[in-house]
């Protein structure tokens, strides 16, 4: 276990796979390294399903669309329960003492010693969630209004990842579990605690559906004629 902060309240930052597994349990028994990798695994494939004729940001739209759901029902079948709060996709634990969401993270996501951040801007909702976070108070951006608590509250923990080339020229993904304790201009830019997870290989920047051929044709112009 490492800290690193520039605040006063250093950040807890876990990255031993055992000290990992541990933690995990801790926050639940049924949470495992493994179960929440294989959700993200998920939604690497379908970002490969991107093509050159799609949008530019099919890739990463598609890659969250599939991790959401493959997190959320793995959880469900586990007796987490799965909740949307003004369209903010959550699951949450049996005793509700944490919710989880999925966010595209900056390329600090997944380094012990970076500064990881959410890829895109929040909401004033966040903000002032982050400011109750020590009292187990912290919803999500744009989506997150106030949950059922139980006696404590309940914490919202962060599943950040992040895509990028990787030193062997593979694709890296990187994944974190971690808890927001500050957030300014739009951005979270503290955490209490980061569970990293181990990174995941991906395969090269090619596309499993390859583009339709576009085959030229003609448009037949008929001249009029005088009459």
């Amino acid at each position: 276990m490492l800290t690193h902060s520039n605040s006063p309240q250093p950040t807890r930052i876990i990255d031993d796979p055992a000290e990992v597994a541990t933690r995990l349990q801790a926050l639940d028994s049924v949470l495992e390294q493994e179960l929440l990798l294989e959700a993200n695994q998920r939604g690497y494939e379908a970002r490969l399903e991107a093509t050159p004729a799609h949008a530019r940001t099919a890739a990463g739209t598609l890659h969250w669309h599939a991790f959401v759901p493959a997190l959320r029902g793995a959880l469900a079948e586990r007796g987490w329960s799965i909740r949307d709060e003004r369209n903010c996709p959550l699951v949450i634990s049996p005793d509700k003492s944490m919710a989880i969401v999925v966010m595209t993270g900056n390329t600090e996501t997944g380094k012990p010693y970076g500064n990881p951040t959410n890829q895109a801007d929040k909401g004033t909702v966040l903000d002032e969630a982050v400011q109750h976070n020590v009292q187990y108070q912290l919803f999500e951006s744009q989506a997150i209004s106030k949950l059922s608590k139980t006696e404590g509250g309940t914490q919202l923990w962060v599943l950040l990842y992040h895509v990028e080339a990787g030193s062997n020229g593979m694709k890296e993904i990187r994944t974190e579990l971690s808890l927001p304790s500050d957030f300014q201009h739009k951005k979270i830019v503290r955490w209490a605690e980061r569970i990293i997870l181990r990174p995941l290989s991906g395969e090269p920047t090619t596309p499993v559906i390859a583009p339709l051929p576009i085959t030229p044709f003609d448009v037949p112009v008929e001249r009029k004629t005088g009459t």
